[in-house]
């Protein structure tokens, strides 16, 4: 048996075919360990950061990434004024809508590679659930 059919018939197998087509949430997992062991809670303005690379890619929908931006703005002025336990709760929350926001990108094949959305999303879903588990 060859080195190529060898690595042809591994790939085959059910469990290395997914992890193999699912790449990206493998690495967001590997890379987001960290977060179950030790939770955190990210700054607000790394939101901002995060999606201000939306605003790089997003010029095939440049009205809509900049209004989304803005409701991030908005957030972060909202986890400035609140007090410190509502602001926690509030960067989750953001977090969390950040991964719904992947999603869409994903299922509708928009804005961002597919790649990035589907690495995106679990990441930043990753750290909202973490944030919940350590502060509720």
């Amino acid at each position: 048996m060859t080195t190529h059919s060898a690595v042809r018939q591994l790939v085959r197998r059910p469990v290395v075919r997914a992890v193999v087509d699912r790449w990206p949430i493998v690495i967001a997992l590997v890379i987001s360990f960290d977060f179950w062991q030790v939770p955190l809670v990210p700054p607000v303005w790394a939101l901002l950061a995060i999606h201000a690379a939306y605003l790089l890619w997003g010029w095939r929908a440049p009205r809509v990434q900049l209004v989304v931006f803005g409701l991030y703005l908005l957030l972060a002025a909202a986890v400035i004024l609140v007090s410190p336990d509502t602001g926690v709760l509030l960067i989750a929350l953001g977090w969390g809508a950040h991964a719904v926001w992947d999603l869409v990108h994903h299922i509708r094949n928009a804005v961002v590679p597919r790649w990035w959305s589907e690495f995106c999303g679990v990441f930043d879903l990753v750290i909202a659930v973490t944030i919940l588990l350590r502060w509720l």
